[in-house]
């Protein structure tokens, strides 16, 4: 049986990149990963795993400048 899991990966303005989550509901992966962005991080990727383990990006959010 396979599933699917969903790493939801954050960067901060100084471009570190830091793994928040990992979940088998995409729609989950997509709430953390706007969430973040409240957060106060820059940008946030969602990524799918195949069944190697490789990531395969699914959607970036960014934070808009004001």
């Amino acid at each position: 049986m396979t599933y699917m899991l969903y790493e939801v990966w954050a960067e901060d303005e100084d471009g570190h990149n830091e793994l928040l989550d990992t979940t088998a509901s995409q729609k989950e992966a997509f709430e953390i990963a706007q969430s973040s962005l409240n957060d106060g991080y820059t940008s946030s990727t969602v990524y799918q795993e195949t069944d190697d383990g490789d990531p395969i990006l699914i959607k970036t959010f960014q934070n808009t400048p004001t």
